[in-house]
């Protein structure tokens, strides 16, 4: 039985999908990674495009964990579906593996779409699963994947939901098998394709320059692990991508101011004013999460 509870009407969720892929048509653009409600709406606040929920941020919000496929199908549900709930952006969603099979790939379809994302990413990573700038992934075979994504796009309800083909094979069985895993995974109809964790401009340009021809929006990762080219949306516009994903650099920033004022509040003897000007203050933030607007629809009822 599927959870249930406060979910975007369809027409919502197909307005949103509907407006993923106009940004499309405009290249580049990035989605700005938000990894709960606050994030989200600064997202949106900010001028953001189009927000992302990654799998890895989710681990580590949610469970506390790293990205090692840890986080069940449900648990990612709800954690998109707070964040759809509070931005009127287009949401594109990590969906992993599928977790599980062709029917489990199409049950988080329908999930991703209930919870209100309009893009989702299906990697073809075996179980466990791992964060695609870790070592030691292992892979599906691509006939495998390929069913993953025959199920998911005849499973989908809105057919402007944007399902993106991510491969993570670079690092393990090299370029060729990558481009042609991407290529085979056109071919079945992924409306988009994401070649993970690649290490060089070099590399990008003559992935880009193979897969172009497809006519599918290139996707590239700007996550500051060390492992991809560390570009800005122009530079990777440059290099044939249409689009870019900024995924865990908000979280990374709160980790560290978080981390910052606790610190200097302990060595201050516990003491705020050591940390206030370290923090929102107290009416702006409650502004900023809406609280003169639910004061005065509070009123509107009031006798």
């Amino acid at each position: 039985m599927q959870p249930r509870g406060p979910a975007l009407s369809r027409s919502s969720r197909s307005s949103r999908s509907s407006r993923f892929r106009e940004l499309l048509k405009s290249p580049p653009f990035v989605c700005m990674g938000a990894h709960d409600a606050v994030t989200a709406k600064l997202a949106e606040q900010v001028g953001a495009p189009a927000i992302y929920v990654s799998g890895f941020a989710a681990s580590a919000i949610v469970a506390g964990a790293p990205d090692m496929g840890l986080l069940t199908q449900t648990e990612m549900f709800e954690h998109i579906r707070r964040i759809c709930r509070v931005t009127s952006l287009p949401v594109f969603a990590d969906a992993d593996t599928g977790y599980g099979g062709v029917l489990d790939a199409q049950r988080t379809i329908r999930l991703w779409e209930e919870a209100g994302a309009s893009v989702l990413h299906l990697e073809d990573q075996a179980v466990p699963k791992k964060c695609g700038h870790f070592s030691g992934k292992q892979l599906v075979s691509a006939e495998e994947m390929q069913q993953k994504l025959r199920a998911m796009l005849e499973a989908r309800s809105d057919p402007d939901f944007f399902i993106v083909a991510r491969t993570d094979s670079l690092a393990v069985t090299g370029f060729d098998d990558a481009i042609a895993r991407l290529i085979s995974y056109a071919e079945v109809g992924a409306d988009g394709l994401y070649c993970d964790a690649m290490e060089s401009v070099e590399q990008m340009r003559e992935i880009s320059r193979r897969l172009r021809p497809l006519g599918k929006p290139l996707l590239f990762n700007m996550a500051r692990s060390g492992k991809s080219p560390y570009l800005s949306l122009k530079e990777v516009e440059a290099c044939g991508f249409d689009y870019a994903l900024c995924p865990i650099e908000p979280m990374f920033a709160m980790h560290k101011a978080v981390k910052t004022m606790m610190e200097r509040f302990m060595e201050a003897g516990c003491s705020t004013n050591a940390v206030a000007d370290l923090m929102t203050p107290f009416d702006e933030f409650n502004e900023f999460v809406g609280m003169s607007d639910l004061i005065a629809q509070e009123r509107r009822y009031a006798s």
